[in-house]
């Protein structure tokens, strides 16, 4: 929810936003730099490095735009690209709209060529001085905010597992779905893991009683899971398994049958363990 906060803050439109823009805003538009009691400010003021690369402008009278400040012409501010000491930024206070005519851009020759050094070409930038400016979300195609686009565009995604296709599917029963998922994840508890805790337990296989409770044991080489994964592959016309196949060659075996045949194999397979 702070970035749906801090994007109501940028628009400046609701009164508490504006009033906490006064609060911690210098009148040169600059923020303060010491501390003022706020339980709502901190977390703004924390997602700005977040929105402010996703936001661009579509200029129109230029009226609510720092030219220093705000990302209008490139993805940057273009204060980022001027050496200027802090105290002199505290004059520069202009707005685009300063530099807007009812003809459009209205630019001095030598601020021009400043913005073409930056790679700036201040003739391409489109702008409407008949409407109000507009500030847009550029992850999304619509340009509209919102918490969810915004949590897409800010959490850190992970290569999907590829063991996800068959540990939720619909043919699974819930609690065989959360088993399997243990599974895949590796913190099935048995003997052999609780033991890596630290925690001093005898290990045996409940089925055998012969060997330690591993998990390659209780699935592959324990005799009664062998004669069950040979039940079971005799029934699908499959070849036999061993533990050198692995998870994703054993669940993949019926990948080619038909989809009922595949769901009723992996149902068969995470039912067996």
């Amino acid at each position: 929810m702070l970035y749906k906060l801090n994007w109501i803050f940028t628009q400046s439109e609701e009164t508490w936003a504006q009033l906490l823009h006064a609060k911690f805003h210098t009148t040169s538009d600059e923020r303060i730099q010491y501390h003022k009691r706020s339980s709502v400010w901190s977390g703004i003021k924390h997602t700005d490095d977040i929105t402010k690369p996703s936001t661009e402008w579509i200029i129109g009278k230029g009226t609510k735009i720092d030219l220093w400040r705000d990302s209008w012409a490139s993805n940057i501010p273009l204060r980022e690209h001027i050496d200027l000491p802090r105290h002199l930024w505290k004059k520069c206070t202009a707005r685009v709209s300063d530099f807007i005519n009812v003809d459009g851009w209205n630019f001095p020759a030598d601020i021009s060529l400043a913005f073409l050094a930056m790679g700036i070409d201040i003739n391409n930038i489109p702008c409407n001085p008949s409407v109000e400016d507009i500030q847009t979300w550029k992850p999304d195609v619509h340009c509209d905010f919102s918490v969810k686009n915004a949590f897409e565009c800010t959490r850190k995604c992970l290569d999907i597992a590829w063991w996800w296709r068959y540990t939720w599917r619909k043919c699974l029963h819930p609690s065989l779905s959360g088993l399997a998922w243990r599974l895949m994840n590796q913190i099935l508890p048995t003997d052999e893991k609780v033991q890596r805790k630290g925690i001093p337990i005898t290990s045996v296989c409940v089925h055998c009683g012969s060997n330690a409770e591993t998990e390659d044991h209780i699935f592959f080489e324990c005799p009664t899971t062998k004669v069950m994964w040979v039940w079971v592959t005799n029934a699908f016309q499959l070849a036999a398994i061993s533990g050198m196949d692995g998870w994703k060659n054993t669940l993949e075996k019926c990948r080619m049958h038909s989809s009922y045949l595949n769901d009723l194999w992996i149902t068969m397979v995470f039912a067996i363990c």
